[in-house]
């Protein structure tokens, strides 16, 4: 399952707006904040790039089961689709290797790491970890790998397994570990993703003890909200409004971040109702997903449309694609219309809502702040239709 996002899935961005607000009000730095600029100026944020549709596991949340390929079909993105990415890696500042799949899976991932790497683009990728033997660590520690995620969603073997269906709790472990021992210093970054349930809720205190004894930088908590069909519906902590249990479920996490600070591990985590941002951290005004067969698409949840679940709402997600990169190099993809205009939604999303901030004065008053910030999203024009549905753009 792709967590990056959230967590992201770029790790590396900028902060999301809530974010910025929150660190000019408390002065606390984001804790993934992006030390290099020297490549600042590329023409793209971030490249999503899918290596895969396959997987080797069937996790219980997972909302990409419909896509795994069936016989015969091609099971990752080949190299000639990547060669026709190869050319703009000097625009790029960032890629992060994952998608709906197993990156791991795809034989040519270790070369398209080092590849990106050369070319002064930082990389990463998510992955269950159960294919991280002692070769497979060894050459993405020669490579030039800026982080990677882990996903594990418990800290005991037994509902580790039950949620990561074909997995090995130990093997897992045992590979983590090896990752923090063998790299040098506190280079790649090594993070775990944990996507929070009912199920799970009491491991919340054990993934960061588990964390911190395999040698783990930081631990991203993810809500199960993305969700196709039946994959991942009614397991989500997060609800459509405000109520007494997800302030509770609020402040237990915001309890536990802090916990976590003292052990030294950080922290990152989604909220457990909306407020809606301008644009979501994946930001397409700068970023692009690239799925196994070519075709581009804002980001994940978009390239992937299908009946999903927002919040209570059964909806249906429609597919936004912007052109395949077999046809059409990225440059002309990213320069057409269809691209510009939905990136040109959200430049005026992002202009509406500073110019009501910046005409704001809440000074450092926490009641006109909020008043300030609700002003600001009304202010807003709609984002896309495709955008309208995803949890994401309101911060779960």
């Amino acid at each position: 399952m792709h967590d990056t996002k959230q967590a992201g899935h770029d790790y590396f961005s900028t902060m999301s707006w809530l974010q910025r607000l929150h660190t000019f009000f408390t002065g606390e730095p984001d804790a993934l904040r992006d030390d290099n600029q020297s490549n600042s100026h590329r023409k793209w944020r971030l490249w999503q790039v899918e290596p895969t549709r396959d997987c080797n596991l069937r996790c219980l949340m997972c909302p990409w089961h419909g896509l795994r390929p069936k016989p015969g079909e091609v099971r990752y993105m080949r190299e000639a689709t990547w060669r026709r990415l190869a050319p703009y890696l000097p625009e790029v500042q960032s890629i992060d290797f994952t998608g709906s799949g197993e990156p791991l899976l795809n034989p040519h991932l270790f070369d398209w790491l080092t590849e990106a790497g050369n070319h002064g683009c930082q990389t990463g990728f998510l992955t269950n970890g159960l294919l991280l033997d002692g070769g497979a660590i060894r050459r993405l520690l020669d490579g030039d790998l800026d982080w990677i995620g882990f996903s594990v969603d418990a800290a005991e073997q037994e509902l580790y397994e039950r949620i990561r269906r074909g997995s090995d709790f130990g093997t897992v472990c045992s590979a983590i570990r090896s990752f923090c021992q063998l790299r040098s210093g506190d280079r790649p970054l090594v993070m775990i993703n944990f996507v929070i349930m009912d199920l799970n809720l009491d491991q919340l205190e054990g993934i960061i003890r588990l964390a911190r004894s395999l040698g783990v930088d930081q631990v991203n908590f993810k809500q199960c909200d993305v969700i196709r069909a039946e994959y991942g519906r009614s397991l989500g902590l997060f609800a459509e409004t405000k109520s007494r249990q997800t302030a509770k479920l609020q402040k237990k996490l915001g309890k536990l971040r802090r916990m976590a600070k003292k052990l030294g591990i950080r922290t990152t985590a989604f909220s457990f109702y909306p407020d809606q941002q301008p644009v979501c951290d994946q930001d397409p005004r700068g970023s692009l997903f690239i799925r196994s067969d070519g075709i581009t698409a804002p980001c994940i949840n978009l390239a992937y449309g299908g009946p999903s679940t927002f919040f209570n709402e059964q909806v249906d997600l429609p597919d936004t694609h912007f052109g395949d990169v077999m046809i059409a190099a990225p440059e002309a993809i990213w320069s057409a219309e269809s691209c510009r205009s939905f990136r040109r939604c959200f430049d005026q999303r992002v202009t509406q809502y500073e110019a009501n901030l910046a005409n704001a004065d809440f000074g450092h008053d926490l009641v006109k702040f909020n008043e300030a910030l609700d002003k600001a999203v009304r202010s807003m024009g709609e984002a896309p239709p495709s955008c309208r549905f995803c949890h994401y753009l309101y911060g779960v």
